[in-house]
């Protein structure tokens, strides 16, 4: 890739952040990666490193205050230099409205889905600025995975989306902050991907399977990835800082 040699992505072990990882790999990019479930991390080890070493995997929560550390020390070792790309892909749902969802998630929702985002944000940031130099003619990119409902009201997860409305304030303001640094700070904002990501939140899924049939086909983790990439190839002077991208047939 044309801007990285090295990339971090949080949350690479499934869905897009998976996807992310292996667009990148495929671009001849070298990743580092975090993720909860070590025979997970082991297996995409083990998979891509055969002949040389491509990959290495962090066991580690997104919330904790070293994340960003911990993926940026595991690249430096293994790779001898440390991302220049943060894909922030971690994160998770919650269905329900303010008098409908599970009161007792709300708490682990905003740990994960603003606290966490936030720490990881400062922490690469703070790594970005202090290793910038205006003479080095290289760029950095910190690019995170919100939602379409952090732009449009969602009826069937308002308490998810308002994690993803404060995420886009969050992203443009460090945008703003860091790009006299060097550092792009750009937000994805996807529609309807078909993961693992509704059923492990609770959704009911035949809402989802009915969103499927009226509004599908939806999108692929890779179609989201690809339109990371995207952003991460542009030359160091363009910065294309949000995108939303949906299934032809959503309509919201």
């Amino acid at each position: 890739m044309i801007n990285h040699h090295v990339a971090a992505v949080s949350g690479g072990t499934s869905g897009i952040g998976h996807a992310v990882l292996e667009t990148l790999l495929q671009a001849g990019v070298k990743v580092s990666f975090s993720g909860r479930r070590v025979d997970r991390i082991q297996q995409i080890a083990a998979k891509h490193n055969e002949i040389s070493h491509w990959v290495e995997g962090v066991a580690a929560d997104s919330v904790d205050e070293n994340h960003v550390a911990q993926i940026f020390d595991a690249a430096h070792r293994a790779f001898g230099e440390p991302p220049s790309a943060f894909v922030l892909c971690a994160g998770r749902g919650l269905p329900g409205s303010v008098t409908s969802s599970d009161a007792a998630l709300w708490e682990e929702l905003l740990r994960v889905n603003l606290l966490g985002v936030m720490r990881q944000l400062r922490a690469c940031a703070t790594f970005y600025k202090e290793s910038y130099s205006p003479d080095s003619g290289g760029i950095r990119d910190i690019v995170v995975v919100g939602s379409t409902v952090g732009r449009s009201l969602s009826a069937g997860n308002p308490v998810y989306g308002a994690t993803k409305f404060a995420l886009h304030s969050l992203v443009e303001s460090l945008r703003q902050e860091l790009c006299g640094d060097g550092v792009r700070v750009s937000l994805i904002e996807p529609g309807f991907v078909k993961t693992e990501f509704q059923a492990t939140a609770g959704y009911d899924m035949k809402w989802f399977n009915d969103i499927e049939h009226t509004q599908g086909p939806l999108l692929s983790p890779h179609e989201v990835a690809e339109s990371i990439c995207f952003v991460l190839k542009q030359p160091p002077h363009v910065h294309i800082d949000d995108i939303r991208i949906r299934p032809t047939r959503q309509r919201v």
